[in-house]
């Protein structure tokens, strides 16, 4: 059943319809508010006051929540840059990375080099060339482990983001330690997997979206469910708690606006208004992040490793 619904919203010809897919902030019955701890501060990270956010459980998903992009233009730029800019530099290990190597320059350079390709349709082949970067705890994708030895300090920007957002939602004691953030080219997917490699498999998973709006599948503990999908546009957070954490989910499609209804608008007006991050995003650099967002997604999600009070990663979690 997964699968199933897996290889209609991936298909190209013919193109999905998107009449049962959940779009978050539109009113659905199955879409139930959740009530919110409103705290200041959120300005300073790029959000809107907590008293303007809307937050939902999917009621056929006990556990998962989604919250309707709580992000100012600036600060949807902000992150956007940071993705591009920050997270891929050493010592975070990318797709393209040699592991066993620690030269720092193995990607530093990945956005300078982009940047600096002169012809539109080469700069476009290389930007999708760079497909993942891992932040604090490096992930060991062949294995499905994190690595003690790995350890590379976590962002202090985006732990700040993250605390915030899982304090407004009732999970002040929730500790970012690893983030896996993924660049989807329009036409790429994720297949259907769970999250399993953190030794606390209770702590809530965040993913946050940016660009590209992108169909999110979520199922349940097997493959033989049927999944729900959501519609999930830039700036959206999804948050997995409880028994949606140990459920099967995928993004079968990247879409575009002219796949969309028109009431949903343009992409880029969740973005586009002058921003007051000018020290991130001065115009010639916006301009090349922009021709990069147009036609890719990027998602960060991140996770807690170890459970409260654990100081480092069991034995089994070693490679």
């Amino acid at each position: 059943m997964f699968q199933t619904s897996f290889k209609y919203y991936k298909s190209r010809n013919p193109v999905p319809t998107f009449e049962d897919v959940f779009v978050i902030g539109m009113k659905h019955p199955n879409l139930q508010p959740v009530q919110l701890n409103h705290i200041d501060g959120g300005h300073i990270l790029g959000l809107h006051p907590t008293t303007e956010w809307k937050v939902y459980e999917l009621s056929t998903r006990p556990g998962l929540l989604v919250l309707a992009n709580p992000f100012t233009c600036e600060g949807q730029r902000y992150w956007m840059m940071r993705s591009l800019v920050n997270y891929p530099m050493y010592p975070n290990t990318t797709n393209r990375s040699n592991v066993n190597q620690s030269s720092r320059d193995t990607e530093h350079s990945w956005w300078e080099m982009l940047r600096s390709i002169p012809h539109l349709t080469e700069r476009r082949k290389y930007a999708k060339l760079l497909r993942w970067a891992t932040l604090g705890y490096q992930y060991d994708w062949t294995n499905k482990v994190y690595d003690e030895a790995r350890k590379e300090p976590f962002p202090s920007e985006l732990g700040a983001l993250v605390r915030y957002v899982a304090t407004v939602l009732g999970y002040d004691r929730f500790s970012p330690e690893a983030a896996i953030v993924n660049y989807y080219p329009i036409g790429s997917t994720l297949a259907g997997h769970t999250d399993h490699s953190e030794d606390d498999q209770n702590a809530p998973l965040f993913s946050f979206s940016f660009g590209q709006p992108a169909v999110f599948l979520i199922g349940g503990t097997t493959r033989d469910e049927e999944p729900d999908a959501i519609l999930l546009r830039s700036g959206d957070i999804v948050i997995m708690t409880g028994a949606s954490r140990q459920c099967y989910h995928a993004v079968p499609r990247i879409c575009t606006d002219s796949e969309l209804p028109e009431e949903m608008g343009r992409s880029a007006e969740r973005w586009e208004k002058p921003d007051s991050f000018k020290e991130h995003c001065t115009d010639e650099t916006w301009v090349d992040a922009q021709q990069y967002i147009q036609y890719s997604r990027i998602n960060i999600n991140v996770r807690q490793v170890l459970r409260e009070n654990q100081l480092t990663l069991q034995p089994s979690r070693l490679i």
